[in-house]
């Protein structure tokens, strides 16, 4: 429950930086409802409801907040051409009905200063997923499972340019799945210092289909 909570934290930061930036008064009502003292003028628009988190837990909902609203807006940016986190997703092939497969993703950071991230990899409904920060290397601050057939993992960094990540989760096919091809998607969110900070989005390329036979 808790790396559930501590991810939906993330993940409602982020959602506030995808959905519009944030101009400086929002910045300051963000600050304030996370319980950081800051002098200035507070938005009259509608509130971001901030979950409250205990432990070591609150710790990591810190860093995301902080991470999406210091210094300036939390919008999505566009790193130069050069720099890529060469995000790949390796399936197999073909599977049965029943049989457990591995998913393995990779990708490297782009830029020194490569922190707050978070993987997301969907597979088909129904299809139980499973991971473990074990899998990953470097290994990964939290693993959660917030939906049946959705993996999500979150590094907290900062990372330099040029390290290699590589990623597993286990993936159940159901006992009565019938034959036919079977799509994944997902993505990668991070952000790049220094501050002002804005956020990236990539998605996953590479294999896409498994085939149950």
């Amino acid at each position: 429950m808790e790396v559930r909570r501590a991810a939906f934290a993330v993940e409602h930061i982020q959602g506030i930086g995808r959905d519009k930036c944030l101009d400086i008064s929002d910045n300051l009502r963000v600050k304030e409802e996370a319980g950081i003292d800051f002098n200035g003028e507070r938005s009259t628009r509608s509130k971001h409801k901030l979950p409250e988190l205990g432990g070591w837990v609150s710790s990591i909902f810190l860093i995301a907040s902080l991470l999406a609203i210091l210094g300036g807006a939390a919008c999505q940016g566009e790193l130069p051409d050069t720099a890529t986190v060469q995000l790949e997703r390796e399936l197999t092939d073909t599977v049965t009905a029943g049989e457990e497969f591995v998913v393995t993703i990779t990708f490297t950071s782009p830029e020194d200063g490569f922190h707050a991230i978070g993987l997301t990899d969907v597979g088909h409904a129904g299809w139980d997923v499973s991971v473990d920060v074990a899998w990953t290397e470097p290994q990964a601050m939290v693993a959660n499972t917030p939906e049946p057939e959705k993996a999500e993992y979150i590094w907290e960094g900062p990372y330099d340019s040029g390290v290699e990540f590589t990623v597993e989760y286990k993936v159940r096919v159901p006992v009565d799945a019938e034959p036919g091809a079977y799509t994944f998607s997902g993505s990668l969110e991070y952000y790049v210092e220094p501050y002002p900070a804005p956020s990236y989005e990539e998605e996953i390329a590479g294999d896409i289909q498994v085939t149950v036979s």
